[in-house]
Parts: structure tokens; sequence; C-alpha cells
């Protein structure tokens, strides 16, 4: 599975194609051969649903609300022409009617589905009373093609959010790899400059408009996914703290520099995020306890005790936000096992 993940990510775009491509074909033979009056609305369902969110949660969600939209807008629409023929006027007043109440609700939580309910009541009843064979050929339309493309989003090549998703992890790992390596050789050196990490920003940015379509991807691990990119988070920040500041100009910067063992303990964790990276790629993840990083047991020299002064706030806290950062990597790598075990298993 790893290997169609790789694949269907580098060629996300071509894959959205071809099953549209599946979808539509489909759906136009079909309409040919039984020859099927209004099949422009079959064709526009799938356009709808397949094309503007190509992941396979966003075309669940988003089928599952326009076909329940279109059964309940299809009975408002259809229910309309049980009046008489000879009450035309009643027909507009309670088309509209309906119609302002369901856009009233696409403010809510099932905004797609009220919209849908709008748009099928003017569809199916916008013709006026006469036109009852076309309302209930567009409704027909709509199911069958709706299920056609979901069948083309689930079967065909699918695309899942969930592995874009994991795929942003995996280059997040890397990337505070290199920032957290290139941190601590300017430390070492005393060169030090400001790094720019707002691709760290850009990646968690990315992973919440994800965030829906992960949900409906994995209902039974979608706490954990959450709970991942929490963590990223507060690693983004805390490196983010560290990173901006500029530690030769804090009076706490020889303090740093000379505490034994830290630029060692920095380093180990550093290829600690390496290794992670490299366990990713094989969705083979090895939890790190922290008594296993060295960071988490350095404390500072016992003498350091005895002479405090103002040197003391950037000394304490640029270990504070190492530490934060070793102690979110552990946990990091604790949700990353339990899930690609709970995937495997």
């Amino acid at each position: 599975m790893k290997n169609y993940s790789h694949f269907a990510i580098k060629y996300f775009r071509q894959l959205l194609v071809f099953r549209v491509f599946v979808a539509l074909s489909i759906i136009i033979s079909v309409i040919q051969i039984f020859n099927l009056p209004y099949g422009s609305w079959a064709l526009i369902t799938a356009v709808t649903i397949m094309g503007s969110i190509p992941f396979l949660g966003g075309v669940l969600s988003k089928a599952s609300q326009r076909i329940s939209g279109t059964i309940l807008g299809a009975i408002i629409g259809l229910s309309l022409f049980l009046l008489p023929a000879s009450y035309n006027w009643l027909h507009h007043v309670i088309l509209i009617a309906a119609v302002v109440t369901a856009i009233f609700f696409t403010q809510g939580k099932y905004s797609y589905a009220s919209l849908v309910v709008a748009i099928t009541i003017v569809v199916v009843a916008g013709g006026g009373p006469e036109d009852l064979h076309a309302a209930v050929w567009r409704t027909i339309n709509v199911f069958w093609a709706a299920v056609v493309a979901i069948c083309c989003s689930l079967f065909i090549f699918p695309a899942r959010a969930t592995d874009h998703y994991l795929d942003y992890t995996h280059n997040f790992i890397k990337l505070c790899c290199d920032y957290y390596h290139k941190h601590n050789q300017q430390i070492a050196t005393g060169n030090y400059k400001p790094i720019d990490i707002s691709p760290l920003s850009n990646i968690l940015d990315k992973q919440t408009a994800l965030q829906p379509h992960t949900k409906n991807e994995n209902v039974a691990s979608k706490q954990l996914l959450t709970e991942i990119m929490l963590t990223e988070e507060q690693i983004f920040t805390m490196l983010g703290s560290m990173l901006h500041t500029k530690w030769d100009t804090q009076l706490g910067q020889a303090k740093i520099s000379d505490m034994p063992g830290l630029m060692e303990a920095k380093e180990q964790l550093a290829n600690r995020f390496e290794k992670l990276a490299k366990q990713m790629e094989k969705q083979v993840i090895l939890p790190v306890k922290r008594d296993e990083i060295k960071m988490l047991s350095i404390l500072p020299p016992p003498e350091m005790h005895e002479q405090s002064d103002a040197s003391d706030i950037s000394y304490y806290g640029y270990l504070w936000l190492n530490r934060e950062v070793a102690r979110q990597f552990s946990l990091l790598t604790h949700l990353l096992h339990e899930y690609y075990s709970h995937v495997r298993y």
C-alpha cells in the first residue's frame, strides 16, 4: 500500500483527471444507450462531486450530502405537483418559501446538503406544475450519477487525503531535522543568523485544510491524526522561538556554549528526527522513550545553582525550549507508531 501511496501522491492530478474521464465516459454511455432524457443533469452531478474535492473523504462527504439533499429536495419539489394545476400561483409561492428556508440552513453544519435541497427544488419544480416529467427524470439522473461518481472515486486509483496528510508530516519532520542541524552549527560556530521556518507553517496550513477529509476516511483513527498535528504545532512553536531568537546577543550565550554535553545531546535529537523521517518512508515507526533522549537527561552543572544572575533567564529558557522539542518528538514517535500499527492490523 505504501508504494501505491507514493504513486498516488506523485501523479495526483493525472489520476484525478483519469477518474473524472472514466466517470463521464460511463455516464455518457448510459445516457446514449438507454436514451435517457435530461441526461445533462447526470453529467453536472458527476463534475460537481468529483471536480471540486478530489479526495476520497471529501467525495464521500459531498456525495452523501448531495444524495440526501437531492432526496429531500425531490420530495419537497415533487410534493408541489400534488397541488391542482389551477393553483399555479400557490405552486410558486410554496416553491419560493421552500427555497428560502433551505438557503437559511446553508449557514449551518450541512451547508452543501442544504444548498442541494434548494437547487433540487428549483430544478424539480421550477418549471411550474406542468413540468412533472422533467422533474422525475432530473431526480433519477442525479441519483445514479452520484453512485457512479462514488464508485469511481472508491475503486479507480482513489486519492486518500490521509496519504497526503502523512506525507506532509514526513516533510515536516525532514525540515525540522534540517533546521535543527543548521541551528546547532550556528550555535557551535557563533555565526548566528535567524532561520526562516515559514515552510513548516505552510505544511501545517495544508494539513489543516485536509483534516475534514481525513476524518471521513479514518473514523477510527481520526483522533490520532488530530493529535499528530497538534504535536507538530507544539514542535513548530518551540523551534520558532529557538530559531528566531538572537542567542549571540543574550547574556546566557557563554553558558549555553560551555554547558557539558549540550551540543552532543542536540545533535542526537537532530539525528533522531532524521531517523524518524526514514522510518516514515517504510511506515514502520519505532517509538522513542524519553529516557532514550539525552536532551531530557542533561542537567546544568551544580555550580550553576550557586551563581545565579540575569544570564540564567536566557540560559534556562534555551534549555527548556530544547527539552520541550525533545518531549514533543518522543510523543510524535509514539503517535505515529500507534497510527501505523492500527492501519496494519
